[in-house]
Order: C-alpha cells, then structure tokens, then sequence
C-alpha cells in the first residue's frame, strides 16, 4: 500500500525556490499520491480577505513551483493554516490523514528554532507520520523518479530504531535499491591506551564485539529481504553523529532513516540529541520516524524473534513485538 497523502510544507511565499516541496512532489509522482501543501501564517488575527489573499499568493506559488515534467499528474491541494507551526502542521497532518511531512532543514529563527534541523526535529515528534527532512544543498531533491535507492539506517536496537528499520525494509524493496544497517560503538576503544600486550587484547577485544554487533544487525533482517535488495551491515566505533553523518557521505545516500525517541526538552538538553546533530551536518534527506513515548531497547531478533513486516504501506508505522531482555551493543542516539 503506498502513501495516501504527503504534506509539504512551505517556508515563505516568495522564494524562487523551495527544495522540500520538490523533493515532496517528486515522491507525490512517484508514489502516486495526494500532495497538501500548506504555509503556516504568523497570526491568528489575519480577516477573511487576508486569508483569501495570502491562499492565492500560496495557490500561484505551487502552481509555478509545479511547472515540471510529471508534475501534471499530482493532485496538489494548498491549505494556509495560522497559529503555532509545529502544532499546526502537526493537527493538519493527523485531519488529513497524511502519511509523511515534508520539511526543509533550514533554521527558522521567527519560530524560535535557530539550528538548522531543529524545527524540522520538533515537527518530527509532534506528528504522527514521519517526517522527511531536506537540506536546501540537497542535489538529489528533484531525482525521486526510482525512490530512495541508497538508505543508511543507524540501529542502537531501541524501539525506535527498530521502528525506522522496518520502514526503509519498506522503502528499500520497493525501489530494489541498497540498505545498510550502522551501529556505531561510542568510547570503544578509545579510552583505553595502546601499549604492549594490552593493546593487542583490546584489538581483539574490539573485533569480537564488532562480529557480535554485526550478528546481531543481520539477525534483523527478514529471511527474504535478500532476494529482493542489497542489504549489509557495518559496525564502527566513534561518536554516533560523527560516524552516521560519515557514512551517509561514504555511501553517497538519498536516505538516512532515524527512529526519533519521544523524549522531554529537558532530557534533549542533559542527553544532547544525536538526531539535531545529524540534521544539522549531513546533506542528505532524514527521514525522522517516531517512536514510542517510553525509549527501551530490543534483543536482537534471533534470540527473542523480533518480527519485522516487509508489507503494509510506505512510511506506515509496523511496530515489531518488544521482548524485555535488553541488548547492551552501544549507545542509543535519540
């Protein structure tokens, strides 16, 4: 089952450009799908005739943005809405029914979200569907004509994260492109120095952990995924933003997909949050897929039978049953 509806969300009513409604009609023609785009004013004290004003400006907008090949064949509907942005992009999306938001990763400093990434994160966990986040320096914006076929999925075996897989499981069959799943082991072996026989145990202590970890990653994979794409695994050591940002680099993807924990301001600020960090830096579009209020890690497939549909519509959320035995393979990133 494909997407329903994709909602775009567009930043101003007078740039020449805007590479997240691109990027949105692309997927629209692709995924023969309903486009909403919206533009959320600053007021809710704007009359009736302002309203009318500012939805023809948006209505003459889109239709100059849509001039393209395929375009014709989208069915675009433009709403402008007023009030808080998240919260309203947010309550459109769940009225519509939408199954994936749309947004530019640019900073919005009238909304009070200064870092590049953030608002399109605050977006990500207010609504229901996920949220696909693209750069303004993204080259691939308008090549959506064969879907995501090169997608990087970090994995720190949280709900999450096991979320955000089985939605590029999705994503990756129907384009029969290339999926590889990261874990990034963070302070190992760093901390340790290299002298001696110490040195070479920790080697070794290092690549046994790297062969269990990448295991457990391929215990994730369903029995039948292979015949349908190229999927690997990689486990690396550093900083989880670091390394992510890297690979997503390396393998020249058109997708990272991160499970994005539900979590407070406040524990975003302690814990700092590796999904901002990788917003901000990487020129590649992130597809941010909510997780479950309460962060809690999975066993790994083999051992507890974690099933991971393949089915079911792009970008729907399939959760996967949760055992209670938890994996210490690294660090999560929420």
């Amino acid at each position: 089952m494909k997407p329903k509806i994709i909602v775009s969300v567009l930043d101003s009513l007078s740039a020449t450009k805007d590479v997240a409604f691109t990027k949105a009609l692309g997927l629209a023609h692709w995924y023969e799908s309903d486009l909403h785009v919206i533009h959320v004013g600053s007021s809710n004290r704007v009359g009736a005739s302002g309203v009318d004003a500012i939805r023809d400006s948006l209505v003459e907008r889109v239709t100059r943005l849509a001039e393209g090949p395929g375009a014709a064949s989208v069915n675009v509907i433009a709403a402008v809405l007023s009030g808080s942005p998240v919260r309203a992009i947010a309550e459109y999306a769940g009225r519509v029914s939408a199954d994936l938001v749309v947004v530019e990763k640019k900073a919005r400093h009238a909304s009070g979200y200064w870092s590049p990434g953030s608002f399109a994160e605050a977006v990500g966990k207010a609504a229901k569907p996920p949220t696909i986040a693209v750069s303004s320096s993204d080259t691939q914006a308008t090549d959506s004509a064969t879907g995501f076929r090169k997608i990087l999925a970090p994995i720190d075996f949280s709900q999450a994260s096991i979320r955000a897989l089985s939605e590029a499981l999705v994503l990756v069959q129907q384009s029969g492109g290339h999926l590889r799943l990261l874990h990034v082991l963070e302070g190992f072996p760093y901390e340790t120095v290299y002298s001696g026989a110490r040195a070479f145990r920790l080697i070794d202590d290092y690549r046994a952990r790297v062969a269990q970890v990448d295991r457990e990653l391929r215990s994730l994979i369903p029995p039948d995924a292979l015949n349908w794409a190229e999927i690997d695994v990689a486990t690396v050591s550093g900083r989880a933003h670091d390394a992510i940002v890297a690979a997503a680099s390396d393998q020249r993807a058109d997708l990272v997909v991160l499970g994005l924990p539900r979590r407070s301001r406040m524990e975003d600020l302690l814990a700092g949050s590796t999904v901002n960090r990788v917003l901000r830096r990487t020129t590649s579009p992130v597809l941010l897929v909510p997780g479950p209020a309460a962060a809690r890690r999975v066993s790994p497939a083999a051992e507890d039978g974690v099933q991971l549909a393949t089915h079911d519509g792009a970008f729907g959320l399939r959760a996967a049953t949760e055992p209670d035995r938890a994996v210490e393979a690294g660090t999560s990133w929420g």
